[in-house]
């Protein structure tokens, strides 16, 4: 062990440098790449890079040497770090000595250790002692075991030409880092403005610090096996000579294969275990407009928000998928009041966004079945009824959304209605303030 510990020293007295570029995915995984700069000697040795997460997927590792010929034969991943119980069952069947608080000694065997008794077999009388946990003051052993390591380790095998500094990128997938947007945004009805604010909120717990490095967000569904688990030992290493890491000096949107990047412009530090947030884009104010829409057979009008994601309309930006927080100014007092809470998922630009607010509370749809008839085996009719009320001061434009199966024929309608898919078909009303409507129509279903 004492060995283990003065190569880590060495080690980090030799690595110069270790310069961190991160690109955090939406499915809480990252790909990290190091610039290392290491002082080897001639020939054949191990190396031990503990700067490393303790949630590293171990057979992800690409080492590239830059300079100099260095090979990597293999790769160890130490996780049997050291702690009380990881102790003790290495010392099982060893000699122990344990003192209580009130100073009795135990000194022999120790037999097991159950995390809340341990068994101690004097060696002279072979008296077992059960010892409570409660009642330990110190446990004294002669030397600490072989094979541990106090933080995650990677021990490479390399093999130099010769003694010198050899520059390597070192680069890996690990979990325990993810990111999601939250945009704040303030509808103005009157104006039919929408304001929204976007903020990347980041968690880091993969049990690393990343200080001053780049960084680099993926918006898009990646396709990743979930192949971590805590623990587990690989001695696979993907060694490769023409790995590519693209760069960018200043802050930039940009697909990327079939997904979406975002890369900041300055570098940023992100600790262990904690949450950090940025501002993904400038504050965008895209025109919207309200929509109600009634569900035939539900029991309530729905609230709505719709603009398009357009420059037309004032945004045009790929919006990764996030929580839209709306709110609402309060023109008495001046003060913004919460509406409501959406998700939306990736979106494209030029495509539609709907957000949800709530069930509105002054309209009122309902659905009856006015008359319902048997034409054949295979085919009825049905008079349909659905009431709209508008108890709001307030003109409201209500859509009445109504699922349709088998071969329909819709008639006598006294509105005319949209055909939105072969099962779905949407009326639109316009309501003045308080006024209250029938909708009427016949659907005849055979199958």
């Amino acid at each position: 062990m004492r060995q283990i510990l003065i190569a880590l020293l060495v080690i980090l007295a030799f690595s110069l440098y270790a310069n961190d570029q991160i690109t955090i995915y939406n499915d809480n995984f990252s790909l990290v790449r190091s610039s290392l700069e290491l002082k080897l000697e001639k020939g054949l040795q191990s190396y031990f890079m503990d700067d490393i997460p303790s949630t590293i997927e171990a057979a992800s590792v690409i080492i590239k040497p830059l300079n100099g010929k260095l090979e990597v034969f293999s790769q160890n991943y130490e996780y049997d770090l050291a702690g009380t119980a990881q102790i003790l069952y290495k010392y099982i069947g060893k000699e122990v000595e344990i003192i209580t608080k009130t100073d009795q000694v135990f000194l022999g065997i120790l037999q097991f250790n159950d995390f809340s008794t341990i068994g101690i077999l004097d060696s002279s009388t072979n008296r077992l002692s059960l010892i409570q946990y409660s009642e330990i003051r110190n446990i004294n052993l002669a030397e600490l075991p072989d094979n541990f390591f106090l933080k995650p380790t990677l021990q490479w095998q390399l093999n130099s030409e010769k003694a010198g500094t050899y520059n390597v990128d070192f680069s890996y997938l690990c979990y325990g880092m993810k990111w999601d947007v939250t945009y704040n945004s303030v509808w103005d009805d009157a104006a039919g403005n929408l304001e929204i604010n976007s903020w990347v909120t980041i968690n880091n717990s993969t049990g690393k610090a990343f200080m001053d490095t780049k960084l680099k967000l993926i918006a898009g569904d990646v396709s990743k096996e979930l192949q971590y688990k805590k623990g587990g030992r690989t001695n696979e290493v993907m060694y490769s000579m023409d790995a590519e890491f693209a760069a960018s000096p200043e802050f930039e949107e940009k697909a990327f294969h079939d997904f979406h990047m975002y890369t900041l412009s300055e570098n940023v530090s992100i600790n262990n275990n904690q949450t950090k947030q940025l501002r993904l884009f400038p504050v965008k104010t895209v025109k919207a407009k309200s929509k109600y829409t009634y569900q035939t057979y539900s029991e309530e009008i729905i609230s709505k928000i719709e603009f398009t994601n357009s420059k037309k309309e004032g945004l045009g930006l790929p919006l990764p998928k996030g929580t839209v927080k709306i709110y609402k100014k309060d023109t008495a007092d001046d003060q913004l009041e919460f509406i409501g809470e959406d998700n939306i998922d990736h979106t494209a630009t030029d495509e539609k966004v709907t957000l949800t607010t709530g069930k509105a509370f002054d309209l009122v749809g309902k659905t009856t079945v006015q008359d319902s008839r048997k034409i054949s085996n295979k085919v009825t009719e049905k008079d349909m009824v659905v009431t709209l009320k508008n108890r709001s001061k307030e003109t409201k434009e209500i859509t009445v959304i109504h699922n349709v199966s088998g071969n329909w024929i819709i008639s006598q309608e006294n509105i005319p209605y949209e055909k939105k898919s072969a099962y779905q078909i949407e009326f639109t009303k316009t309501m003045k303030a308080g006024e209250e409507f029938d909708l009427t129509w016949t659907e005849r279903i055979s199958y």
